[in-house]
């Protein structure tokens, strides 16, 4: 694996600015299906340091899924830094809104289960306990999620005369959406399309989706939450939840979200490598019996002819640990280099690839194209240092304008969040989703 990555850090310095991307040809003649036109996009890309050559609007809105320990707010930022460290916030969104995109950027919760942020990805409700939010109370209000979005884009008179849509209802039933997701915010959409029934088609969720869109996700988990369960002692807990985690979590919780929530250490447990890819009972030793499914198991990628849905997966990886950008990713990318191999530092490239539902190569091949994104060198014989996890929603990166960590010169490398996703999303578009 280290050998391919080094490989293509080494084509990124010999493309340059985004000249091996092929950032704008999705649409190739003669090819007549979805599946038959994304063959045809690169597999390893440069990170589209500039704009694309001819942006465009998808067919269909987009839904942006945030990562873990985030909020809505604090994900998915631009490339202008502003007070308190942080980027400008719903930067991604606003881009792409100017391209004419239409996007939904739900908030869910930062510490839980894929299944408690999967739903509340889906609709959530005022409130100020988990039970509330996810619309359990007594005449709910919803506030937010994947439902609202179809509310809101159904309710406009222009969306609908676009697609021909002759009212609400019948938008209802044929509307899709584009998922792009950061991190956790994989699993979140993955549960939500293999496990709910969207209350406006009276189908399943997956129906109304045209394509899925993973960004650096933790699909088959992370040895980083591994090490956080065996170091905290989780698992002398029952199911490995861990009564201290969930003290920490709760007042981050309320922090940064305004809502009680006692069960965050979830959130860990979901990210273990075990709960994604061998069981999600954490009490049973698979080695002595015979365990529940994983979460991987329970809920695939929907393959369904009659609604195809186009998968794709970017990955990345830190090619230089001892840049100054990095330094604080080193603890985390060397325990999971040692466990899993190479990494972004939080988790590893064949979890976010997710080529395979099990460990390795086991538990059946997924439907995914998967691609590997590095940053853009401006010469040949300095290497740009790789990417970190949070680089696509809100870190430091080598590239950025006026980004130097500790007083570094980066002016051979250019990143851009922005054009990342403007140039993805114009992929879309070509594909008419």
């Amino acid at each position: 694996m280290m050998r391919s990555i080094v490989a293509a850090a080494a084509l990124a310095a010999a493309c340059g600015l985004s000249a091996c991307a092929g950032g704008d040809d999705g649409a190739a003649i003669g090819l007549d299906t979805v599946a038959e036109r994304a063959q045809q996009l690169p597999t390893v890309v440069s990170m589209f340091s500039r704009p694309p050559a001819s942006p465009k609007s998808t067919q269909w809105p987009v839904l942006l899924s945030h990562a873990w320990s985030r909020t809505a707010d604090t994900t998915f930022q631009g490339d202008t830094k502003v007070s308190g460290g942080e980027y400008d916030a719903y930067g991604v969104k606003t881009a792409l809104e100017a391209d004419g995109v239409i996007v939904y950027q739900p908030n869910k919760m930062m510490y839980g289960s894929h299944e408690d942020r999967g739903s509340l990805l889906y609709k959530r409700c005022a409130g100020d306990t988990l039970d509330a939010r996810l619309c359990k109370g007594r005449a709910p209000v919803v506030e937010d999620g994947f439902y609202a979005a179809m509310v809101d884009y159904c309710g406009s008179p222009v969306n609908r005369e676009k697609h021909g849509f002759t009212s609400e209802g019948e938008c209802y039933q044929k509307v899709k959406f584009n998922i792009i997701c950061h991190s956790q915010g994989c699993p979140d959409s993955r549960y939500m399309m293999s496990a709910i029934t969207n209350e406006l088609t009276g189908r399943p969720l997956y129906q109304s989706v045209a394509s899925w869109t993973s960004m650096l996700g933790a699909n088959k988990g992370t040895a980083q939450a591994d090490f956080v369960i065996e170091a905290s002692a989780s698992c002398l807990s029952d199911q490995c939840e861990s009564p201290l985690l969930d003290l920490a979590f709760a007042v981050d919780e309320y922090s940064g979200n305004r809502f009680l929530n006692a069960e965050g250490s979830k959130s860990v447990v979901a990210l273990s490598t075990k709960y994604m890819t061998v069981t999600t009972d954490m009490n049973c030793d698979p080695g002595k019996q015979t365990c529940p499914p994983s979460f991987n198991q329970r809920y695939p990628l929907p393959e369904d002819p009659a609604h195809p849905i186009y998968y794709q997966t970017f990955s990345t990886s830190i090619l230089d640990i001892t840049h100054p950008c990095y330094q604080k990713d080193q603890f985390f990318w060397r325990i999971i280099l040692d466990r899993e191999g190479e990494n972004d530092g939080n988790i590893s490239v064949t979890s976010q690839a997710f080529e395979f539902y099990g460990p390795g190569s086991t538990g059946g091949r997924t439907p995914v194209k998967a691609r590997y994104v590095y940053g853009d060198s401006l010469t040949t014989t300095r290497l740009h240092p790789g990417l970190n996890h949070m680089s696509l929603s809100s870190s430091d990166v080598p590239g950025l304008p006026g980004v130097s960590c500790m007083g570094e010169d980066n002016a051979d490398f250019a990143f851009s969040r922005i054009n990342f996703y403007r140039n993805v999303v114009t992929e879309l578009a070509n594909l008419d989703l």
